[in-house]
C-alpha cells in the first residue's frame, strides 16, 4: 500500500509538473529565424517578433528563444501584454517560460486597470502576479503621483508597497514616508513608518502608523500621531479625520493648543467640527488659558465648545474646577457665552478668593474687555462668605452680591438685602478684641491684596453686638445655612491636573512667540510645530 501511495504522489507531482512544463514559449511571427548551432535549442528572431505564453503576447525588434529551458531574451520595442490586466514596455525583457518569471530593465513602463508604473529595472512574477523594483519608480493614478525608492505591486491585491524616500504628490496634499502602502483599487494610503501629510493652508498630518482614502479625504492616525492647522496644533495615540465633514476624534493621551488665543487643552477624548468651530472634550478634560496675567486651569468631566453666531458657547459638567493664583472654585455645571464675556456657575457653586470662601445658589464672573481676566461677581441669591479665623470664621450672609476685581483679585463687596455678620475684631497687633455679630439692610466689604476683610460698612440702620472674647455664645458662633467647604478647596494646579503624566509649562508673556511648545512632543515631530 506504501509503494502505491508513493507512486500516486509521485505520479501527480510528475504529471502536473510536466503540465507546466508542455506550454512552451511559441513564435507566432518574425520576419527572420536564425538557429544557432553553437548552442542547441536556440533560436534567433529578427523583426517584428511576436512570441506568445499562456495567453501573454510578446512583442519586439529582436529575441533570442532558448526552447530547451524555455526561455526568451527580448530586446528592442518591447512590448508585454496580459489582456486587459497588464501591459509592460522596456527595451530588453528576460522571460523565464518555466517559472513564469520576467525581468524588464531599462524605460519599463507598466500599465494595469486605472494606473501605470515607471521604473528603470522591474521583476515580474506572473504566477504570483507580483512586480517589484528596487532603482527607484514612479506610479501614477487620476489624481495620486506616487515617487519612492524601491516597491512592491501585489497586482491581485491591487495593492503597491512603497519603501524609501516615499513621495505622494496630489492636488490637495503632498504625503512624505519611510515605508507606506497603497491600495490602487480603492486609493488608500497605509502608512508603515513615520509619516507626513502637508495640506493646503500650511496643515500638517503627522503618524507613523495609519490609513488615509485619498478619494473620501478621510483617514486613521496612530503612533504619535499629529494634526496641525495653520498655528492650532492637536496630538493623541490615535486621530480619526474626515475632511470632507471637517470633523476630528483623537483618543488617548490627546493634547491641543491654539497659540492665538493662548489655550492648551489635555483629554481622553476628543471630537472637532472644524467648520461649525466645536469641540466636545470627554474623560476628564482640562482647558488651561495662559492669558495676559495669571494661567487659569480648568476641569470637568466633560466640555463642549460651540460657535453660535457671532459667539463662543462653552459648557462644563459635572464636576468642574478651577484654578488661577490667588483664585479658585468648584461647581456641577459651568455656562461661558463670550459675546457678554461672563461664566456662571450653577448647582452648589463655590469660590475661593485667598482665604474667602464664597458661595450662592448660582454665580457669575464677568471678565473684563479682553475676556480673559475677572473684573466683576454677581450672586443673585443666597449670598454666604465665609473666612477662617484662629478663633472661628467671620461670616457674612445676605440676598444678592456684587463684587469689583481689581489686577484680578477680588477688592470690594457689596451685600444687599437681609444681611448679618459675624466679625472677629482683632486690633492692629492682630489680637482678638471682640466678636461682632450684627445686621442690616446692605454691607460694603473692602479687601487687601491678601484677600483678607480690611474695612466693613454696615448701612441702613444696623444693629448688633460685639461681645467680649470668650463670652460669644455657641449658638451665635455660625450663622444658619452656614457650611464650610474647606475641604474642597483647590490650591495648585496640580489638583486640577491630577495625576497626568504631560508636564504643562505655559510659556510666560515675556517669553511668548508664535508657536509656544509648552506640551512634551517626541523630537522628531518638532518641525511640525
Amino acid at each position: 500500500m506504501k509503494k502505491i501511495f508513493f507512486w500516486l504522489v509521485w505520479s501527480g507531482f510528475f504529471i502536473l509538473n510536466a503540465q507546466e512544463k508542455t506550454e512552451p514559449i511559441e513564435v507566432l511571427h518574425a520576419d527572420k529565424m536564425v538557429l544557432l548551432e553553437k548552442y542547441p535549442g536556440q533560436k534567433l528572431l529578427i523583426g517584428h517578433v511576436e512570441l506568445q505564453h499562456k495567453k501573454a503576447v510578446l512583442s519586439c525588434d529582436k529575441a533570442i528563444l532558448d526552447t530547451k529551458n524555455n526561455f526568451a531574451e527580448a530586446s528592442g520595442n518591447v512590448f508585454f501584454n496580459q489582456g486587459d490586466t497588464l501591459y509592460l514596455e522596456a527595451e530588453i525583457l528576460r522571460y523565464d517560460g518555466r517559472r513564469n518569471f520576467s525581468v524588464a530593465i531599462n524605460r519599463v513602463f507598466l500599465r494595469t486597470p486605472g494606473n501605470s508604473l515607471r521604473t528603470d529595472t522591474l521583476i515580474y512574477d506572473r504566477q504570483d502576479e507580483i512586480a517589484y523594483y528596487r532603482s527607484g519608480g514612479t506610479i501614477r493614478d487620476t489624481v495620486n503621483t506616487i515617487n519612492s525608492r524601491m516597491g512592491n505591486y501585489y497586482i491581485k491585491k491591487n495593492l503597491y508597497e512603497f519603501i524609501g524616500d516615499v513621495r505622494v504628490d496630489n492636488p490637495d496634499y503632498r504625503i512624505e514616508s519611510a515605508h507606506l502602502q497603497y491600495n490602487t483599487k480603492s486609493r488608500t494610503v497605509y502608512f508603515l513608518g513615520p509619516t507626513d501629510i502637508y495640506g493646503k493652508n500650511n496643515d500638517v498630518i503627522y503618524a507613523e502608523k495609519g490609513f488615509y482614502d485619498t478619494q473620501n479625504k478621510s483617514g486613521w492616525f496612530s503612533r504619535n500621531a499629529l494634526v496641525r492647522s495653520g498655528k492650532k496644533w492637536m496630538s493623541a495615540d490615535s486621530i480619526y479625520l474626515d475632511k470632507s465633514r471637517e470633523f476630528y476624534s483623537a483618543t488617548g493621551h490627546v493634547k491641543m493648543q491654539d497659540p492665538d488665543n493662548k489655550i492648551i487643552t489635555l483629554a481622553g477624548y476628543v471630537e472637532q467640527w472644524s467648520k461649525n468651530d466645536s469641540v466636545f472634550l470627554d474623560k476628564h478634560p482640562v482647558v488651561i488659558n495662559y492669558g495676559e496675567k495669571d494661567t487659569l486651569y480648568l476641569g470637568a468631566r466633560h466640555i463642549f465648545v460651540k460657535r453660535q453666531d457671532s459667539s463662543r458657547i462653552f459648557w462644563a459638567y459635572p464636576g468642574v474646577k478651577f484654578y488661577q493664583k490667588g483664585f479658585s472654585g468648584r461647581c456641577d455645571s459651568l455656562f461661558r457665552d463670550d459675546r457678554r464675556k461672563q461664566i456662571e456657575l450653577y448647582k452648589q457653586p463655590v469660590l475661593w478668593s485667598e482665604d474667602a470662601q464664597i458661595t450662592g445658589r448660582s454665580i457669575i464672573v464677568k471678565s473684563d474687555s479682553t475676556g480673559k481676566n475677572p473684573d466683576s461677581l454677581l450672586i443673585p441669591q443666597d449670598v454666604f462668605i465665609i473666612q477662617k479665623d484662629s478663633a472661628g470664621y467671620n461670616q457674612i450672609k445676605g440676598k444678592t452680591l456684587e463684587g469689583k476685581f481689581i489686577d484680578g483679585k477680588l477688592r470690594h463687596i457689596d451685600i444687599i438685602g437681609n444681611t448679618e455678620t459675624v466679625y472677629y475684631v482683632r486690633n492692629e497687633k492682630n489680637k482678638l478684641i471682640g466678636i461682632d455679630k450684627s445686621v442690616c439692610s446692605a454691607i460694603n466689604i473692602d479687601l487687601n491684596t491678601d484677600g483678607k476683610i480690611e474695612k466693613i460698612y454696615l448701612r441702613d440702620h444696623p444693629s448688633g453686638t460685639t461681645y467680649p472674647p470668650g463670652k460669644f455664645p455657641e449658638a451665635l458662633k455660625k450663622l444658619p445655612g452656614f457650611l464650610w467647604r474647606g475641604n474642597e478647596r483647590i490650591r495648585s494646579k496640580e489638583e486640577i491636573l491630577d495625576n497626568r503624566s504631560e508636564k504643562i509649562t505655559p510659556p510666560s508673556q515675556q517669553h511668548q512667540t508664535d508657536k509656544p511648545e509648552p506640551l512634551k512632543i517626541p523630537a522628531r515631530i518638532f518641525k511640525h510645530l
